[in-house]
């Protein structure tokens, strides 16, 4: 994937001598899948913290979560947070700090932009008609944290073999009470998680033996999430992070929690419009009505992507003229679907970069934007 213009080298680079050449680096390389390390999901708000191994070049790291929860004092109702919220990561090193900061959710969020086609037939988890009753119910969740922007080329991925470096995961647990409306029941996990690093050797140039051969690792790649609360507001700027790099991907929804038991995705319908702002008032991108960013979704992902949060499968087909709703009210701005080298958003050449949501209706009681930028960064 091209890396547009505009990045700044990174010192994610080998402190021997090296050379960068991706075509040499996919002749002589090799792909490892490490025996992956399990631990216990961590109680409630809890997390675990680690540290990758110092081997290779880092491309992904694929978790599965497999457990049961237990419902006791009577049924709970899902919110929308769950069930991929049930864990939050963080992925830190070279210098940087949580480049990769984020929650369940957007995870799975990336993952469906990034693979257009995939179809997960792994995940499983109750829904709202198993959780309204007491009893312990099996789940499985899976996840891939995206280290590098894209698997092909290797771009943004982490350069691990040293004794410099230091890549640590953070995995938390999500907070009951914020996956369901509990009513004064309770909801208990009994989990583990497997946690798999996916590598590739870093090879010597063979007619150079003193020369590393590596892709281009002058970047890295981030995904970094945050909520900007709507205090009654039908207007709301959501401030962007700006930092030297260019943004591939902006993710945002609107949760509704008007109520101290509720808690939901704001559907289209309730938006009367969003915009890209910057400068004074800038607008290179303005969705109105907000249909047209759904469809511009489902025109690049298959399906809109609300639909991937809520049923496992990710395969939610619903047949023509049925009253059946398909779900909606979660976006993404994509600058890489099309033409990365084209459309990518310069962080550095813009100013007072926004997201501007209107709504219809103001979302009051603690409602926020929850919302994810996937950048290439120096």
């Amino acid at each position: 994937m091209p890396t547009g213009t505009g990045a700044v080298n990174l010192r994610n680079l080998p402190v021997t001598k090296y050379q960068i050449n991706p075509g040499l680096f996919n002749q002589l390389t090799s792909r490892v899948i490490f025996d992956p390390i399990n631990f216990p999901l961590p109680a409630s708000g809890n997390y675990v913290q680690n540290q990758l191994l110092q081997v290779g070049i880092v491309g992904s790291i694929n978790l599965v979560v497999a457990g049961t929860v237990t419902v006791a004092g009577g049924g709970v109702v899902p919110t929308a947070r769950w069930p991929w919220d049930l864990i939050a990561v963080q992925l830190s090193g070279n210098g940087q700090n949580n480049f990769i900061n984020c929650q369940g959710t957007d995870l799975r969020l990336r993952m469906a932009a990034a693979n257009r086609a995939y179809l997960d037939g792994v995940s499983f988890f109750p829904v709202a008609a198993d959780l309204d009753t007491d009893g312990t119910y099996d789940f499985k969740l899976v996840y891939k944290i995206p280290v590098a922007m894209d698997d092909t080329t290797l771009v943004g991925a982490l350069y691990a073999q040293s004794e410099a470096t230091n890549l640590t995961y953070k995995v938390t647990t999500g907070v009951a009470a914020d996956l369901f409306e509990l009513g004064g029941n309770t909801a208990d996990f009994d989990a583990t998680v497997y946690l798999e690093e996916e590598i590739f050797e870093v090879p010597y140039d063979p007619s150079k033996p003193d020369t590393l051969v590596i892709p281009d690792l002058t970047v890295l790649h981030g995904l970094v999430a945050n909520d900007n609360a709507v205090s009654s507001q039908t207007t709301l700027d959501t401030q962007l992070f700006r930092i030297n790099g260019q943004m591939e991907r902006l993710f945002y929804y609107t949760i509704d929690r008007s109520t101290a038991t509720h808690s939901d995705i704001v559907p289209t319908a309730d938006y009367d419009q969003t915009q890209l702002i910057y400068g004074s008032n800038q607008n290179p991108y303005t969705f109105l009505p907000q249909d047209f960013l759904d469809f511009r979704n489902n025109r690049d992902y298959r399906l809109p992507l609300a639909s991937v949060l809520n049923s496992a499968n990710s395969g939610l087909w619903v047949p023509p003229y049925s009253t059946v709703p398909v779900p909606d009210g979660v976006y993404c701005l994509d600058f890489v679907a099309d033409n990365p080298a084209r459309d990518q958003v310069l962080l550095e050449g813009v100013t007072n970069l926004r997201l501007r949501t209107q709504y219809g209706s103001a979302p009051t009681g603690g409602s926020y934007v929850h919302f994810v930028q996937e950048t290439l960064f120096a």
